[in-house]
């Protein structure tokens, strides 16, 4: 059923309009008359939207996508459209402290982005994007698209290529909220010494990972749709698809910076708690030391033995200067062996 909020959108050179979702199905029906203008329709993800695609003629294959939810980004050629998956990230939304003021891996508030997916259907003149873009997001679309495609008179095969470009933009706010995290945890993990680093340190990681397994499929689609003779993809459109691989490239050599980074500070946390460690044990092992000569000492001079000549005060004064040189010797040693 199609929620109240449901919206379609058509650009074409002539204009963008808004439709309802019940006008859809005839508006997809003239994309097949070949004089019909290059036109991008964009539409939110509904059982109403997948059935009109669907009554299109599209590949039950893609449509079938459609219904199953998230899948891996991928490009499928068809007999008469390219199918596209695709996803964008949300803008985070900044760090919000759950249990013990730690941002827990993955929730809202930990500083990495919400991915949702987005499906491209790629014709000869035509594209459809299925998924959910904020209303401000596509009047910037749109207004790249009047400036870039239509006033050029591009194909469609353009207005797929700043979609992607976009997408891979939407990555960027996400990659400097990391940094900064990752910059804040290397100032805190000298001076922390409690497991509140190591947990942010492991969750941080961890988030690090699933996000660069969702981004890394982006790189093999961009080659593919930056290789030559992929259907509906413009011999001149093929540079700037190899473009958007190579910003991907660099989102994807980010990530796997930030990983040694969180690793070297991972092991940089785990050096500096046993370096404490070790200074602990080592200022027992002086007082160890230091009160092993004094055990000695004590328990000679206080043995109770009927006939022994420790009870002059000589021996008193004896047992105390024993005492002191035995103190500031094991003290020098300990001194000079450090």
């Amino acid at each position: 059923m199609s929620r109240a909020d449901d919206k379609v959108w058509a650009l074409t050179s002539e204009g963008r309009q808004e439709v309802s979702p019940g006008d859809l199905p005839p508006l997809l029906a003239r994309l097949r008359d070949p004089a019909y203008p290059v036109t991008w329709i964009h539409t939110d993800l509904n059982e109403a939207a997948v059935q009109a695609l669907d009554d299109m003629g599209l590949d039950e294959i893609a449509v079938k996508s459609l219904r199953d939810g998230p899948e891996r980004p991928r490009v499928e050629e068809f007999a008469d459209h390219l199918y596209v998956s695709l996803f964008l990230a949300d803008k985070p939304v900044g760090r919000k402290a759950g249990e013990n003021g730690i941002p827990g891996p993955g929730e809202p508030g930990s500083g990495l982005p919400r991915l949702r997916e987005l499906r491209l259907f790629l014709g000869p003149r035509w594209i459809i994007s299925v998924g959910h873009i904020d209303d401000r997001d596509y009047d910037t679309l749109a207004g790249r698209m009047k400036r870039q495609v239509f006033s050029r008179q591009r194909g469609a095969s353009f207005v797929a290529y700043h979609l992607c470009e976009w997408l891979v933009e939407t990555l960027q706010p996400a990659l400097e909220e990391l940094d900064d995290r990752i910059d804040a945890l290397e100032d805190q993990v000298v001076l922390a010494t409690g497991e509140a680093p190591m947990q942010q340190l492991f969750g941080l990681k961890r988030d690090l990972v699933d996000l660069r397994r969702r981004v890394a499929p982006l790189r093999d689609v961009m080659q593919r749709l930056g290789s030559h003779g992929v259907l509906f993809v413009d011999h001149e459109a093929e540079v700037y698809f190899r473009d958007v691989h190579d910003d991907v490239m660099r989102a994807i050599e980010l990530l796997d910076t930030y990983r040694d980074i969180l690793s070297s500070a991972l092991d940089l946390h785990l050096s500096s708690v046993s370096n404490r460690l070790n200074r602990v044990m080592k200022q027992l092992a002086v007082v160890a030391t230091v009160f092993m000569p004094l055990s000695f000492i004590v328990g000679l001079f206080g043995t109770n033995f009927v006939r022994m000549p420790f009870k002059s005060l000589a021996w008193f004064v004896i047992m105390f200067v024993m005492l002191f040189i035995s103190v500031v010797v094991m003290l020098v040693y300990s001194w000079r062996r450090a």
